[in-house]
C-alpha cells in the first residue's frame, strides 16, 4: 500500500493519527517543497523518513543507508565506529540495534533514550512549520532496524512533547489560531493524551464560546502561550479553531435608521407596483 499526497491537501497531526489509528506498518516520507512564481512545486533537497511500526513511531532519519544511529553515537563519543562494527555481526538481522547494543552492555538505557530523542523528538516538530511538503507513505517498505533504538512512542505523544520543546515558533506564527477565535473541543470525554497543567486549564475552555484573548485573561497566561497551547490541540486533533466569535459593535453592525426606513420603503412600493401590473396585465 502506497499513499502520497501534499500537506496542502492532509495536515501532518491527520496523517500521524490516520497511521496511529490504523496501527500501520511502513516508512513515512516528507520532502519540503517549494512554489517559484508560477512554476509547479519544486521538491528540496532535504526529505525525511519517519518508521512506523504497528501505528507507532520508531525511527527518524534523514537517509537510507541506515547509518544514521551509528553516526548519532559516534558523534556523541560512546562508542567508536570500529567498535560498532566488531559488536554488529552479534546483532540480529530483525532486532533493533540499539537493543543489541544494550543487551551486549555497550549502551545503558538512559543512552537509548537520549539516542531516541535526538533522532525523533528533535527534528519532527519542525515539519510542521513546512508550509507545503510532499508525502508517501510505503507499507512495504522494510524497517531499518540498524536505525532503530528499540524504543517506540505514539505519534500523538511525540507531536505534543516535541512543540513543547520547541524554542523558535517563528516559522510557525502563521498557523497559529488568532487572538478573536475560539477552541472548541472535538471529541467526548477527556483527551486520550497527557496533557500538562495549563493544556488542561485551556482544555477546560474548550467548548467554542470564549476568545482565545478572554481565555488569555481569565487563565493570566500571555496571549502567544495561548496559541500555542491551542495549536497543540489542535495537531493531535482533540480541538479546532472556531474563526471570529466576537460580536462585532453595534455602529459596525446596526445600519442608520433613516437610510434603512428610505431604503425599504422604496423597494417595497418598487415591488407592490410591479406585482399590481402584473396582476392587471393578468386579468385583462
Amino acid at each position: 500500500m502506497k499513499i502520497t499526497g501534499y500537506l496542502s491537501e492532509f495536515s501532518l497531526g491527520e496523517i500521524f493519527r490516520f497511521l496511529e489509528q490504523g496501527q500501520k506498518t511502513g516508512c513515512l516520507s516528507i520532502k519540503p517543497v517549494e512554489m517559484a512564481g508560477m512554476m509547479p512545486l519544486i521538491p528540496l533537497a532535504q526529505e525525511y523518513y519517519i518508521f512506523f511500526r504497528l501505528g507507532q513511531i520508531v525511527a527518524a532519519t534523514t537517509s537510507l543507508d541506515h547509518q544514521g544511529l551509528q553516526r548519532l553515537i559516534e558523534q556523541r563519543g560512546w562508542l567508536r565506529p570500529t567498535t560498532i562494527q566488531r559488536l554488529l555481526p552479534f546483532c540480529s538481522l530483525t532486532g533493533s540495534l540499539g537493543l543489541c547494543l544494550k543487551t551486549q552492555g555497550a549502551l545503558d538505557p538512559e543512552q537509548l533514550q537520549l539516542l531516541f530523542k535526538q533522532q525523533v523528538l528533535t527534528p519532527i516538530p519542525h515539519l510542521f512549520s513546512l508550509n507545503e511538503g510532499w508525502f508517501k507513505f510505503d507499507a512495504n517498505h522494510p524497517l531499518p532496524f540498524h536505525e532503530m533504538t528499540g524504543l517506540s512512542a505514539s505519534p500523538m505523544d511525540i507531536s505534543l512533547a516535541g512543540l513543547r520543546l520547541l524554542r523558535d515558533w517563528t516559522a510557525l506564527m502563521d498557523k497559529l489560531p488568532l487572538p478573536s477565535s475560539a477552541i472548541a473541543s472535538t471529541i467526548e470525554g477527556q483527551p486520550p493524551y497527557r496533557l500538562n497543567r495549563h493544556e488542561w486549564q485551556v482544555w477546560e475552555y474548550a467548548n467554542g464560546t470564549m476568545t482565545l484573548q478572554e481565555i488569555s485573561d481569565a487563565l493570566s497566561l500571555p496571549i502567544l502561550e495561548i496559541q500555542k497551547i491551542c495549536f497543540r490541540l489542535m495537531v493531535v486533533g482533540i480541538a479546532e479553531e472556531i474563526a471570529g466569535i466576537s460580536v462585532p459593535s453595534a455602529s459596525a453592525t446596526e445600519p442608520e435608521p433613516i437610510e434603512t426606513a428610505e431604503i425599504s420603503t422604496s423597494f417595497l412600493e418598487g415591488l407592490f407596483t410591479f406585482l399590481k401590473t402584473k396582476t392587471q396585465a393578468n386579468a385583462s
